[in-house]
């Protein structure tokens, strides 16, 4: 058998599109003026890069060290735990992630992998079951291995 198969780094480097869901619903998206929630062919994708990919713990690295020069040895302030907080540090570590989008537009232009943090701005996180933000959904898809080498036979 070939191992190559289950290289989760080289996928996840790869990166692999990620359907978003209705925020809410958590029904898929798609482009159709009709009704979002309707498949008319054209899926609402962010393509991302999963959180085995070298980039991506390079990036994640990077920030833990950058924050640990920037903290002074204060307690963390209370407000460092508020959900908005959490939001706040998921976008900054996603954003880097996306790759670029599908069928997904800012107004009339094609949104661009420069258009992240504003797709991540358009909801927050608010711990309600049965809802996710766009963040949640893209940070739930990177970090799990079968986004990017397949779902496993149950076999």
């Amino acid at each position: 058998m070939d191992f190559n198969q289950f290289d989760s780094v080289s996928a996840a480097e790869k990166g692999a599109d990620c359907h978003l869901k209705h925020p809410a619903t958590l029904k898929p998206l798609f482009d159709n003026p009709d009704d979002p929630t309707v498949d008319n062919g054209k899926p609402c994708l962010a393509v991302v890069l999963g959180a085995e990919a070298p980039s991506v713990r390079a990036a994640s690295r990077a920030r833990q060290k950058a924050r640990a020069e920037a903290d002074d040895g204060d307690e963390k302030a209370d407000d460092e735990n508020t959900l908005e907080a959490v939001h706040e540090r998921m976008v900054e570590a996603m954003v880097p992630r996306v790759l670029g989008f599908k069928n997904i537009r800012k107004g009339k232009a094609p949104a661009t992998k420069a258009d992240a943090a504003w797709l991540f701005g358009l909801n927050r996180m608010n711990a309600q079951e049965g809802e996710m933000s766009f963040v949640e959904q893209v940070a739930a898809f990177s970090a799990k291995r079968g986004s990017y080498l397949g779902n496993a036979s149950a076999d």
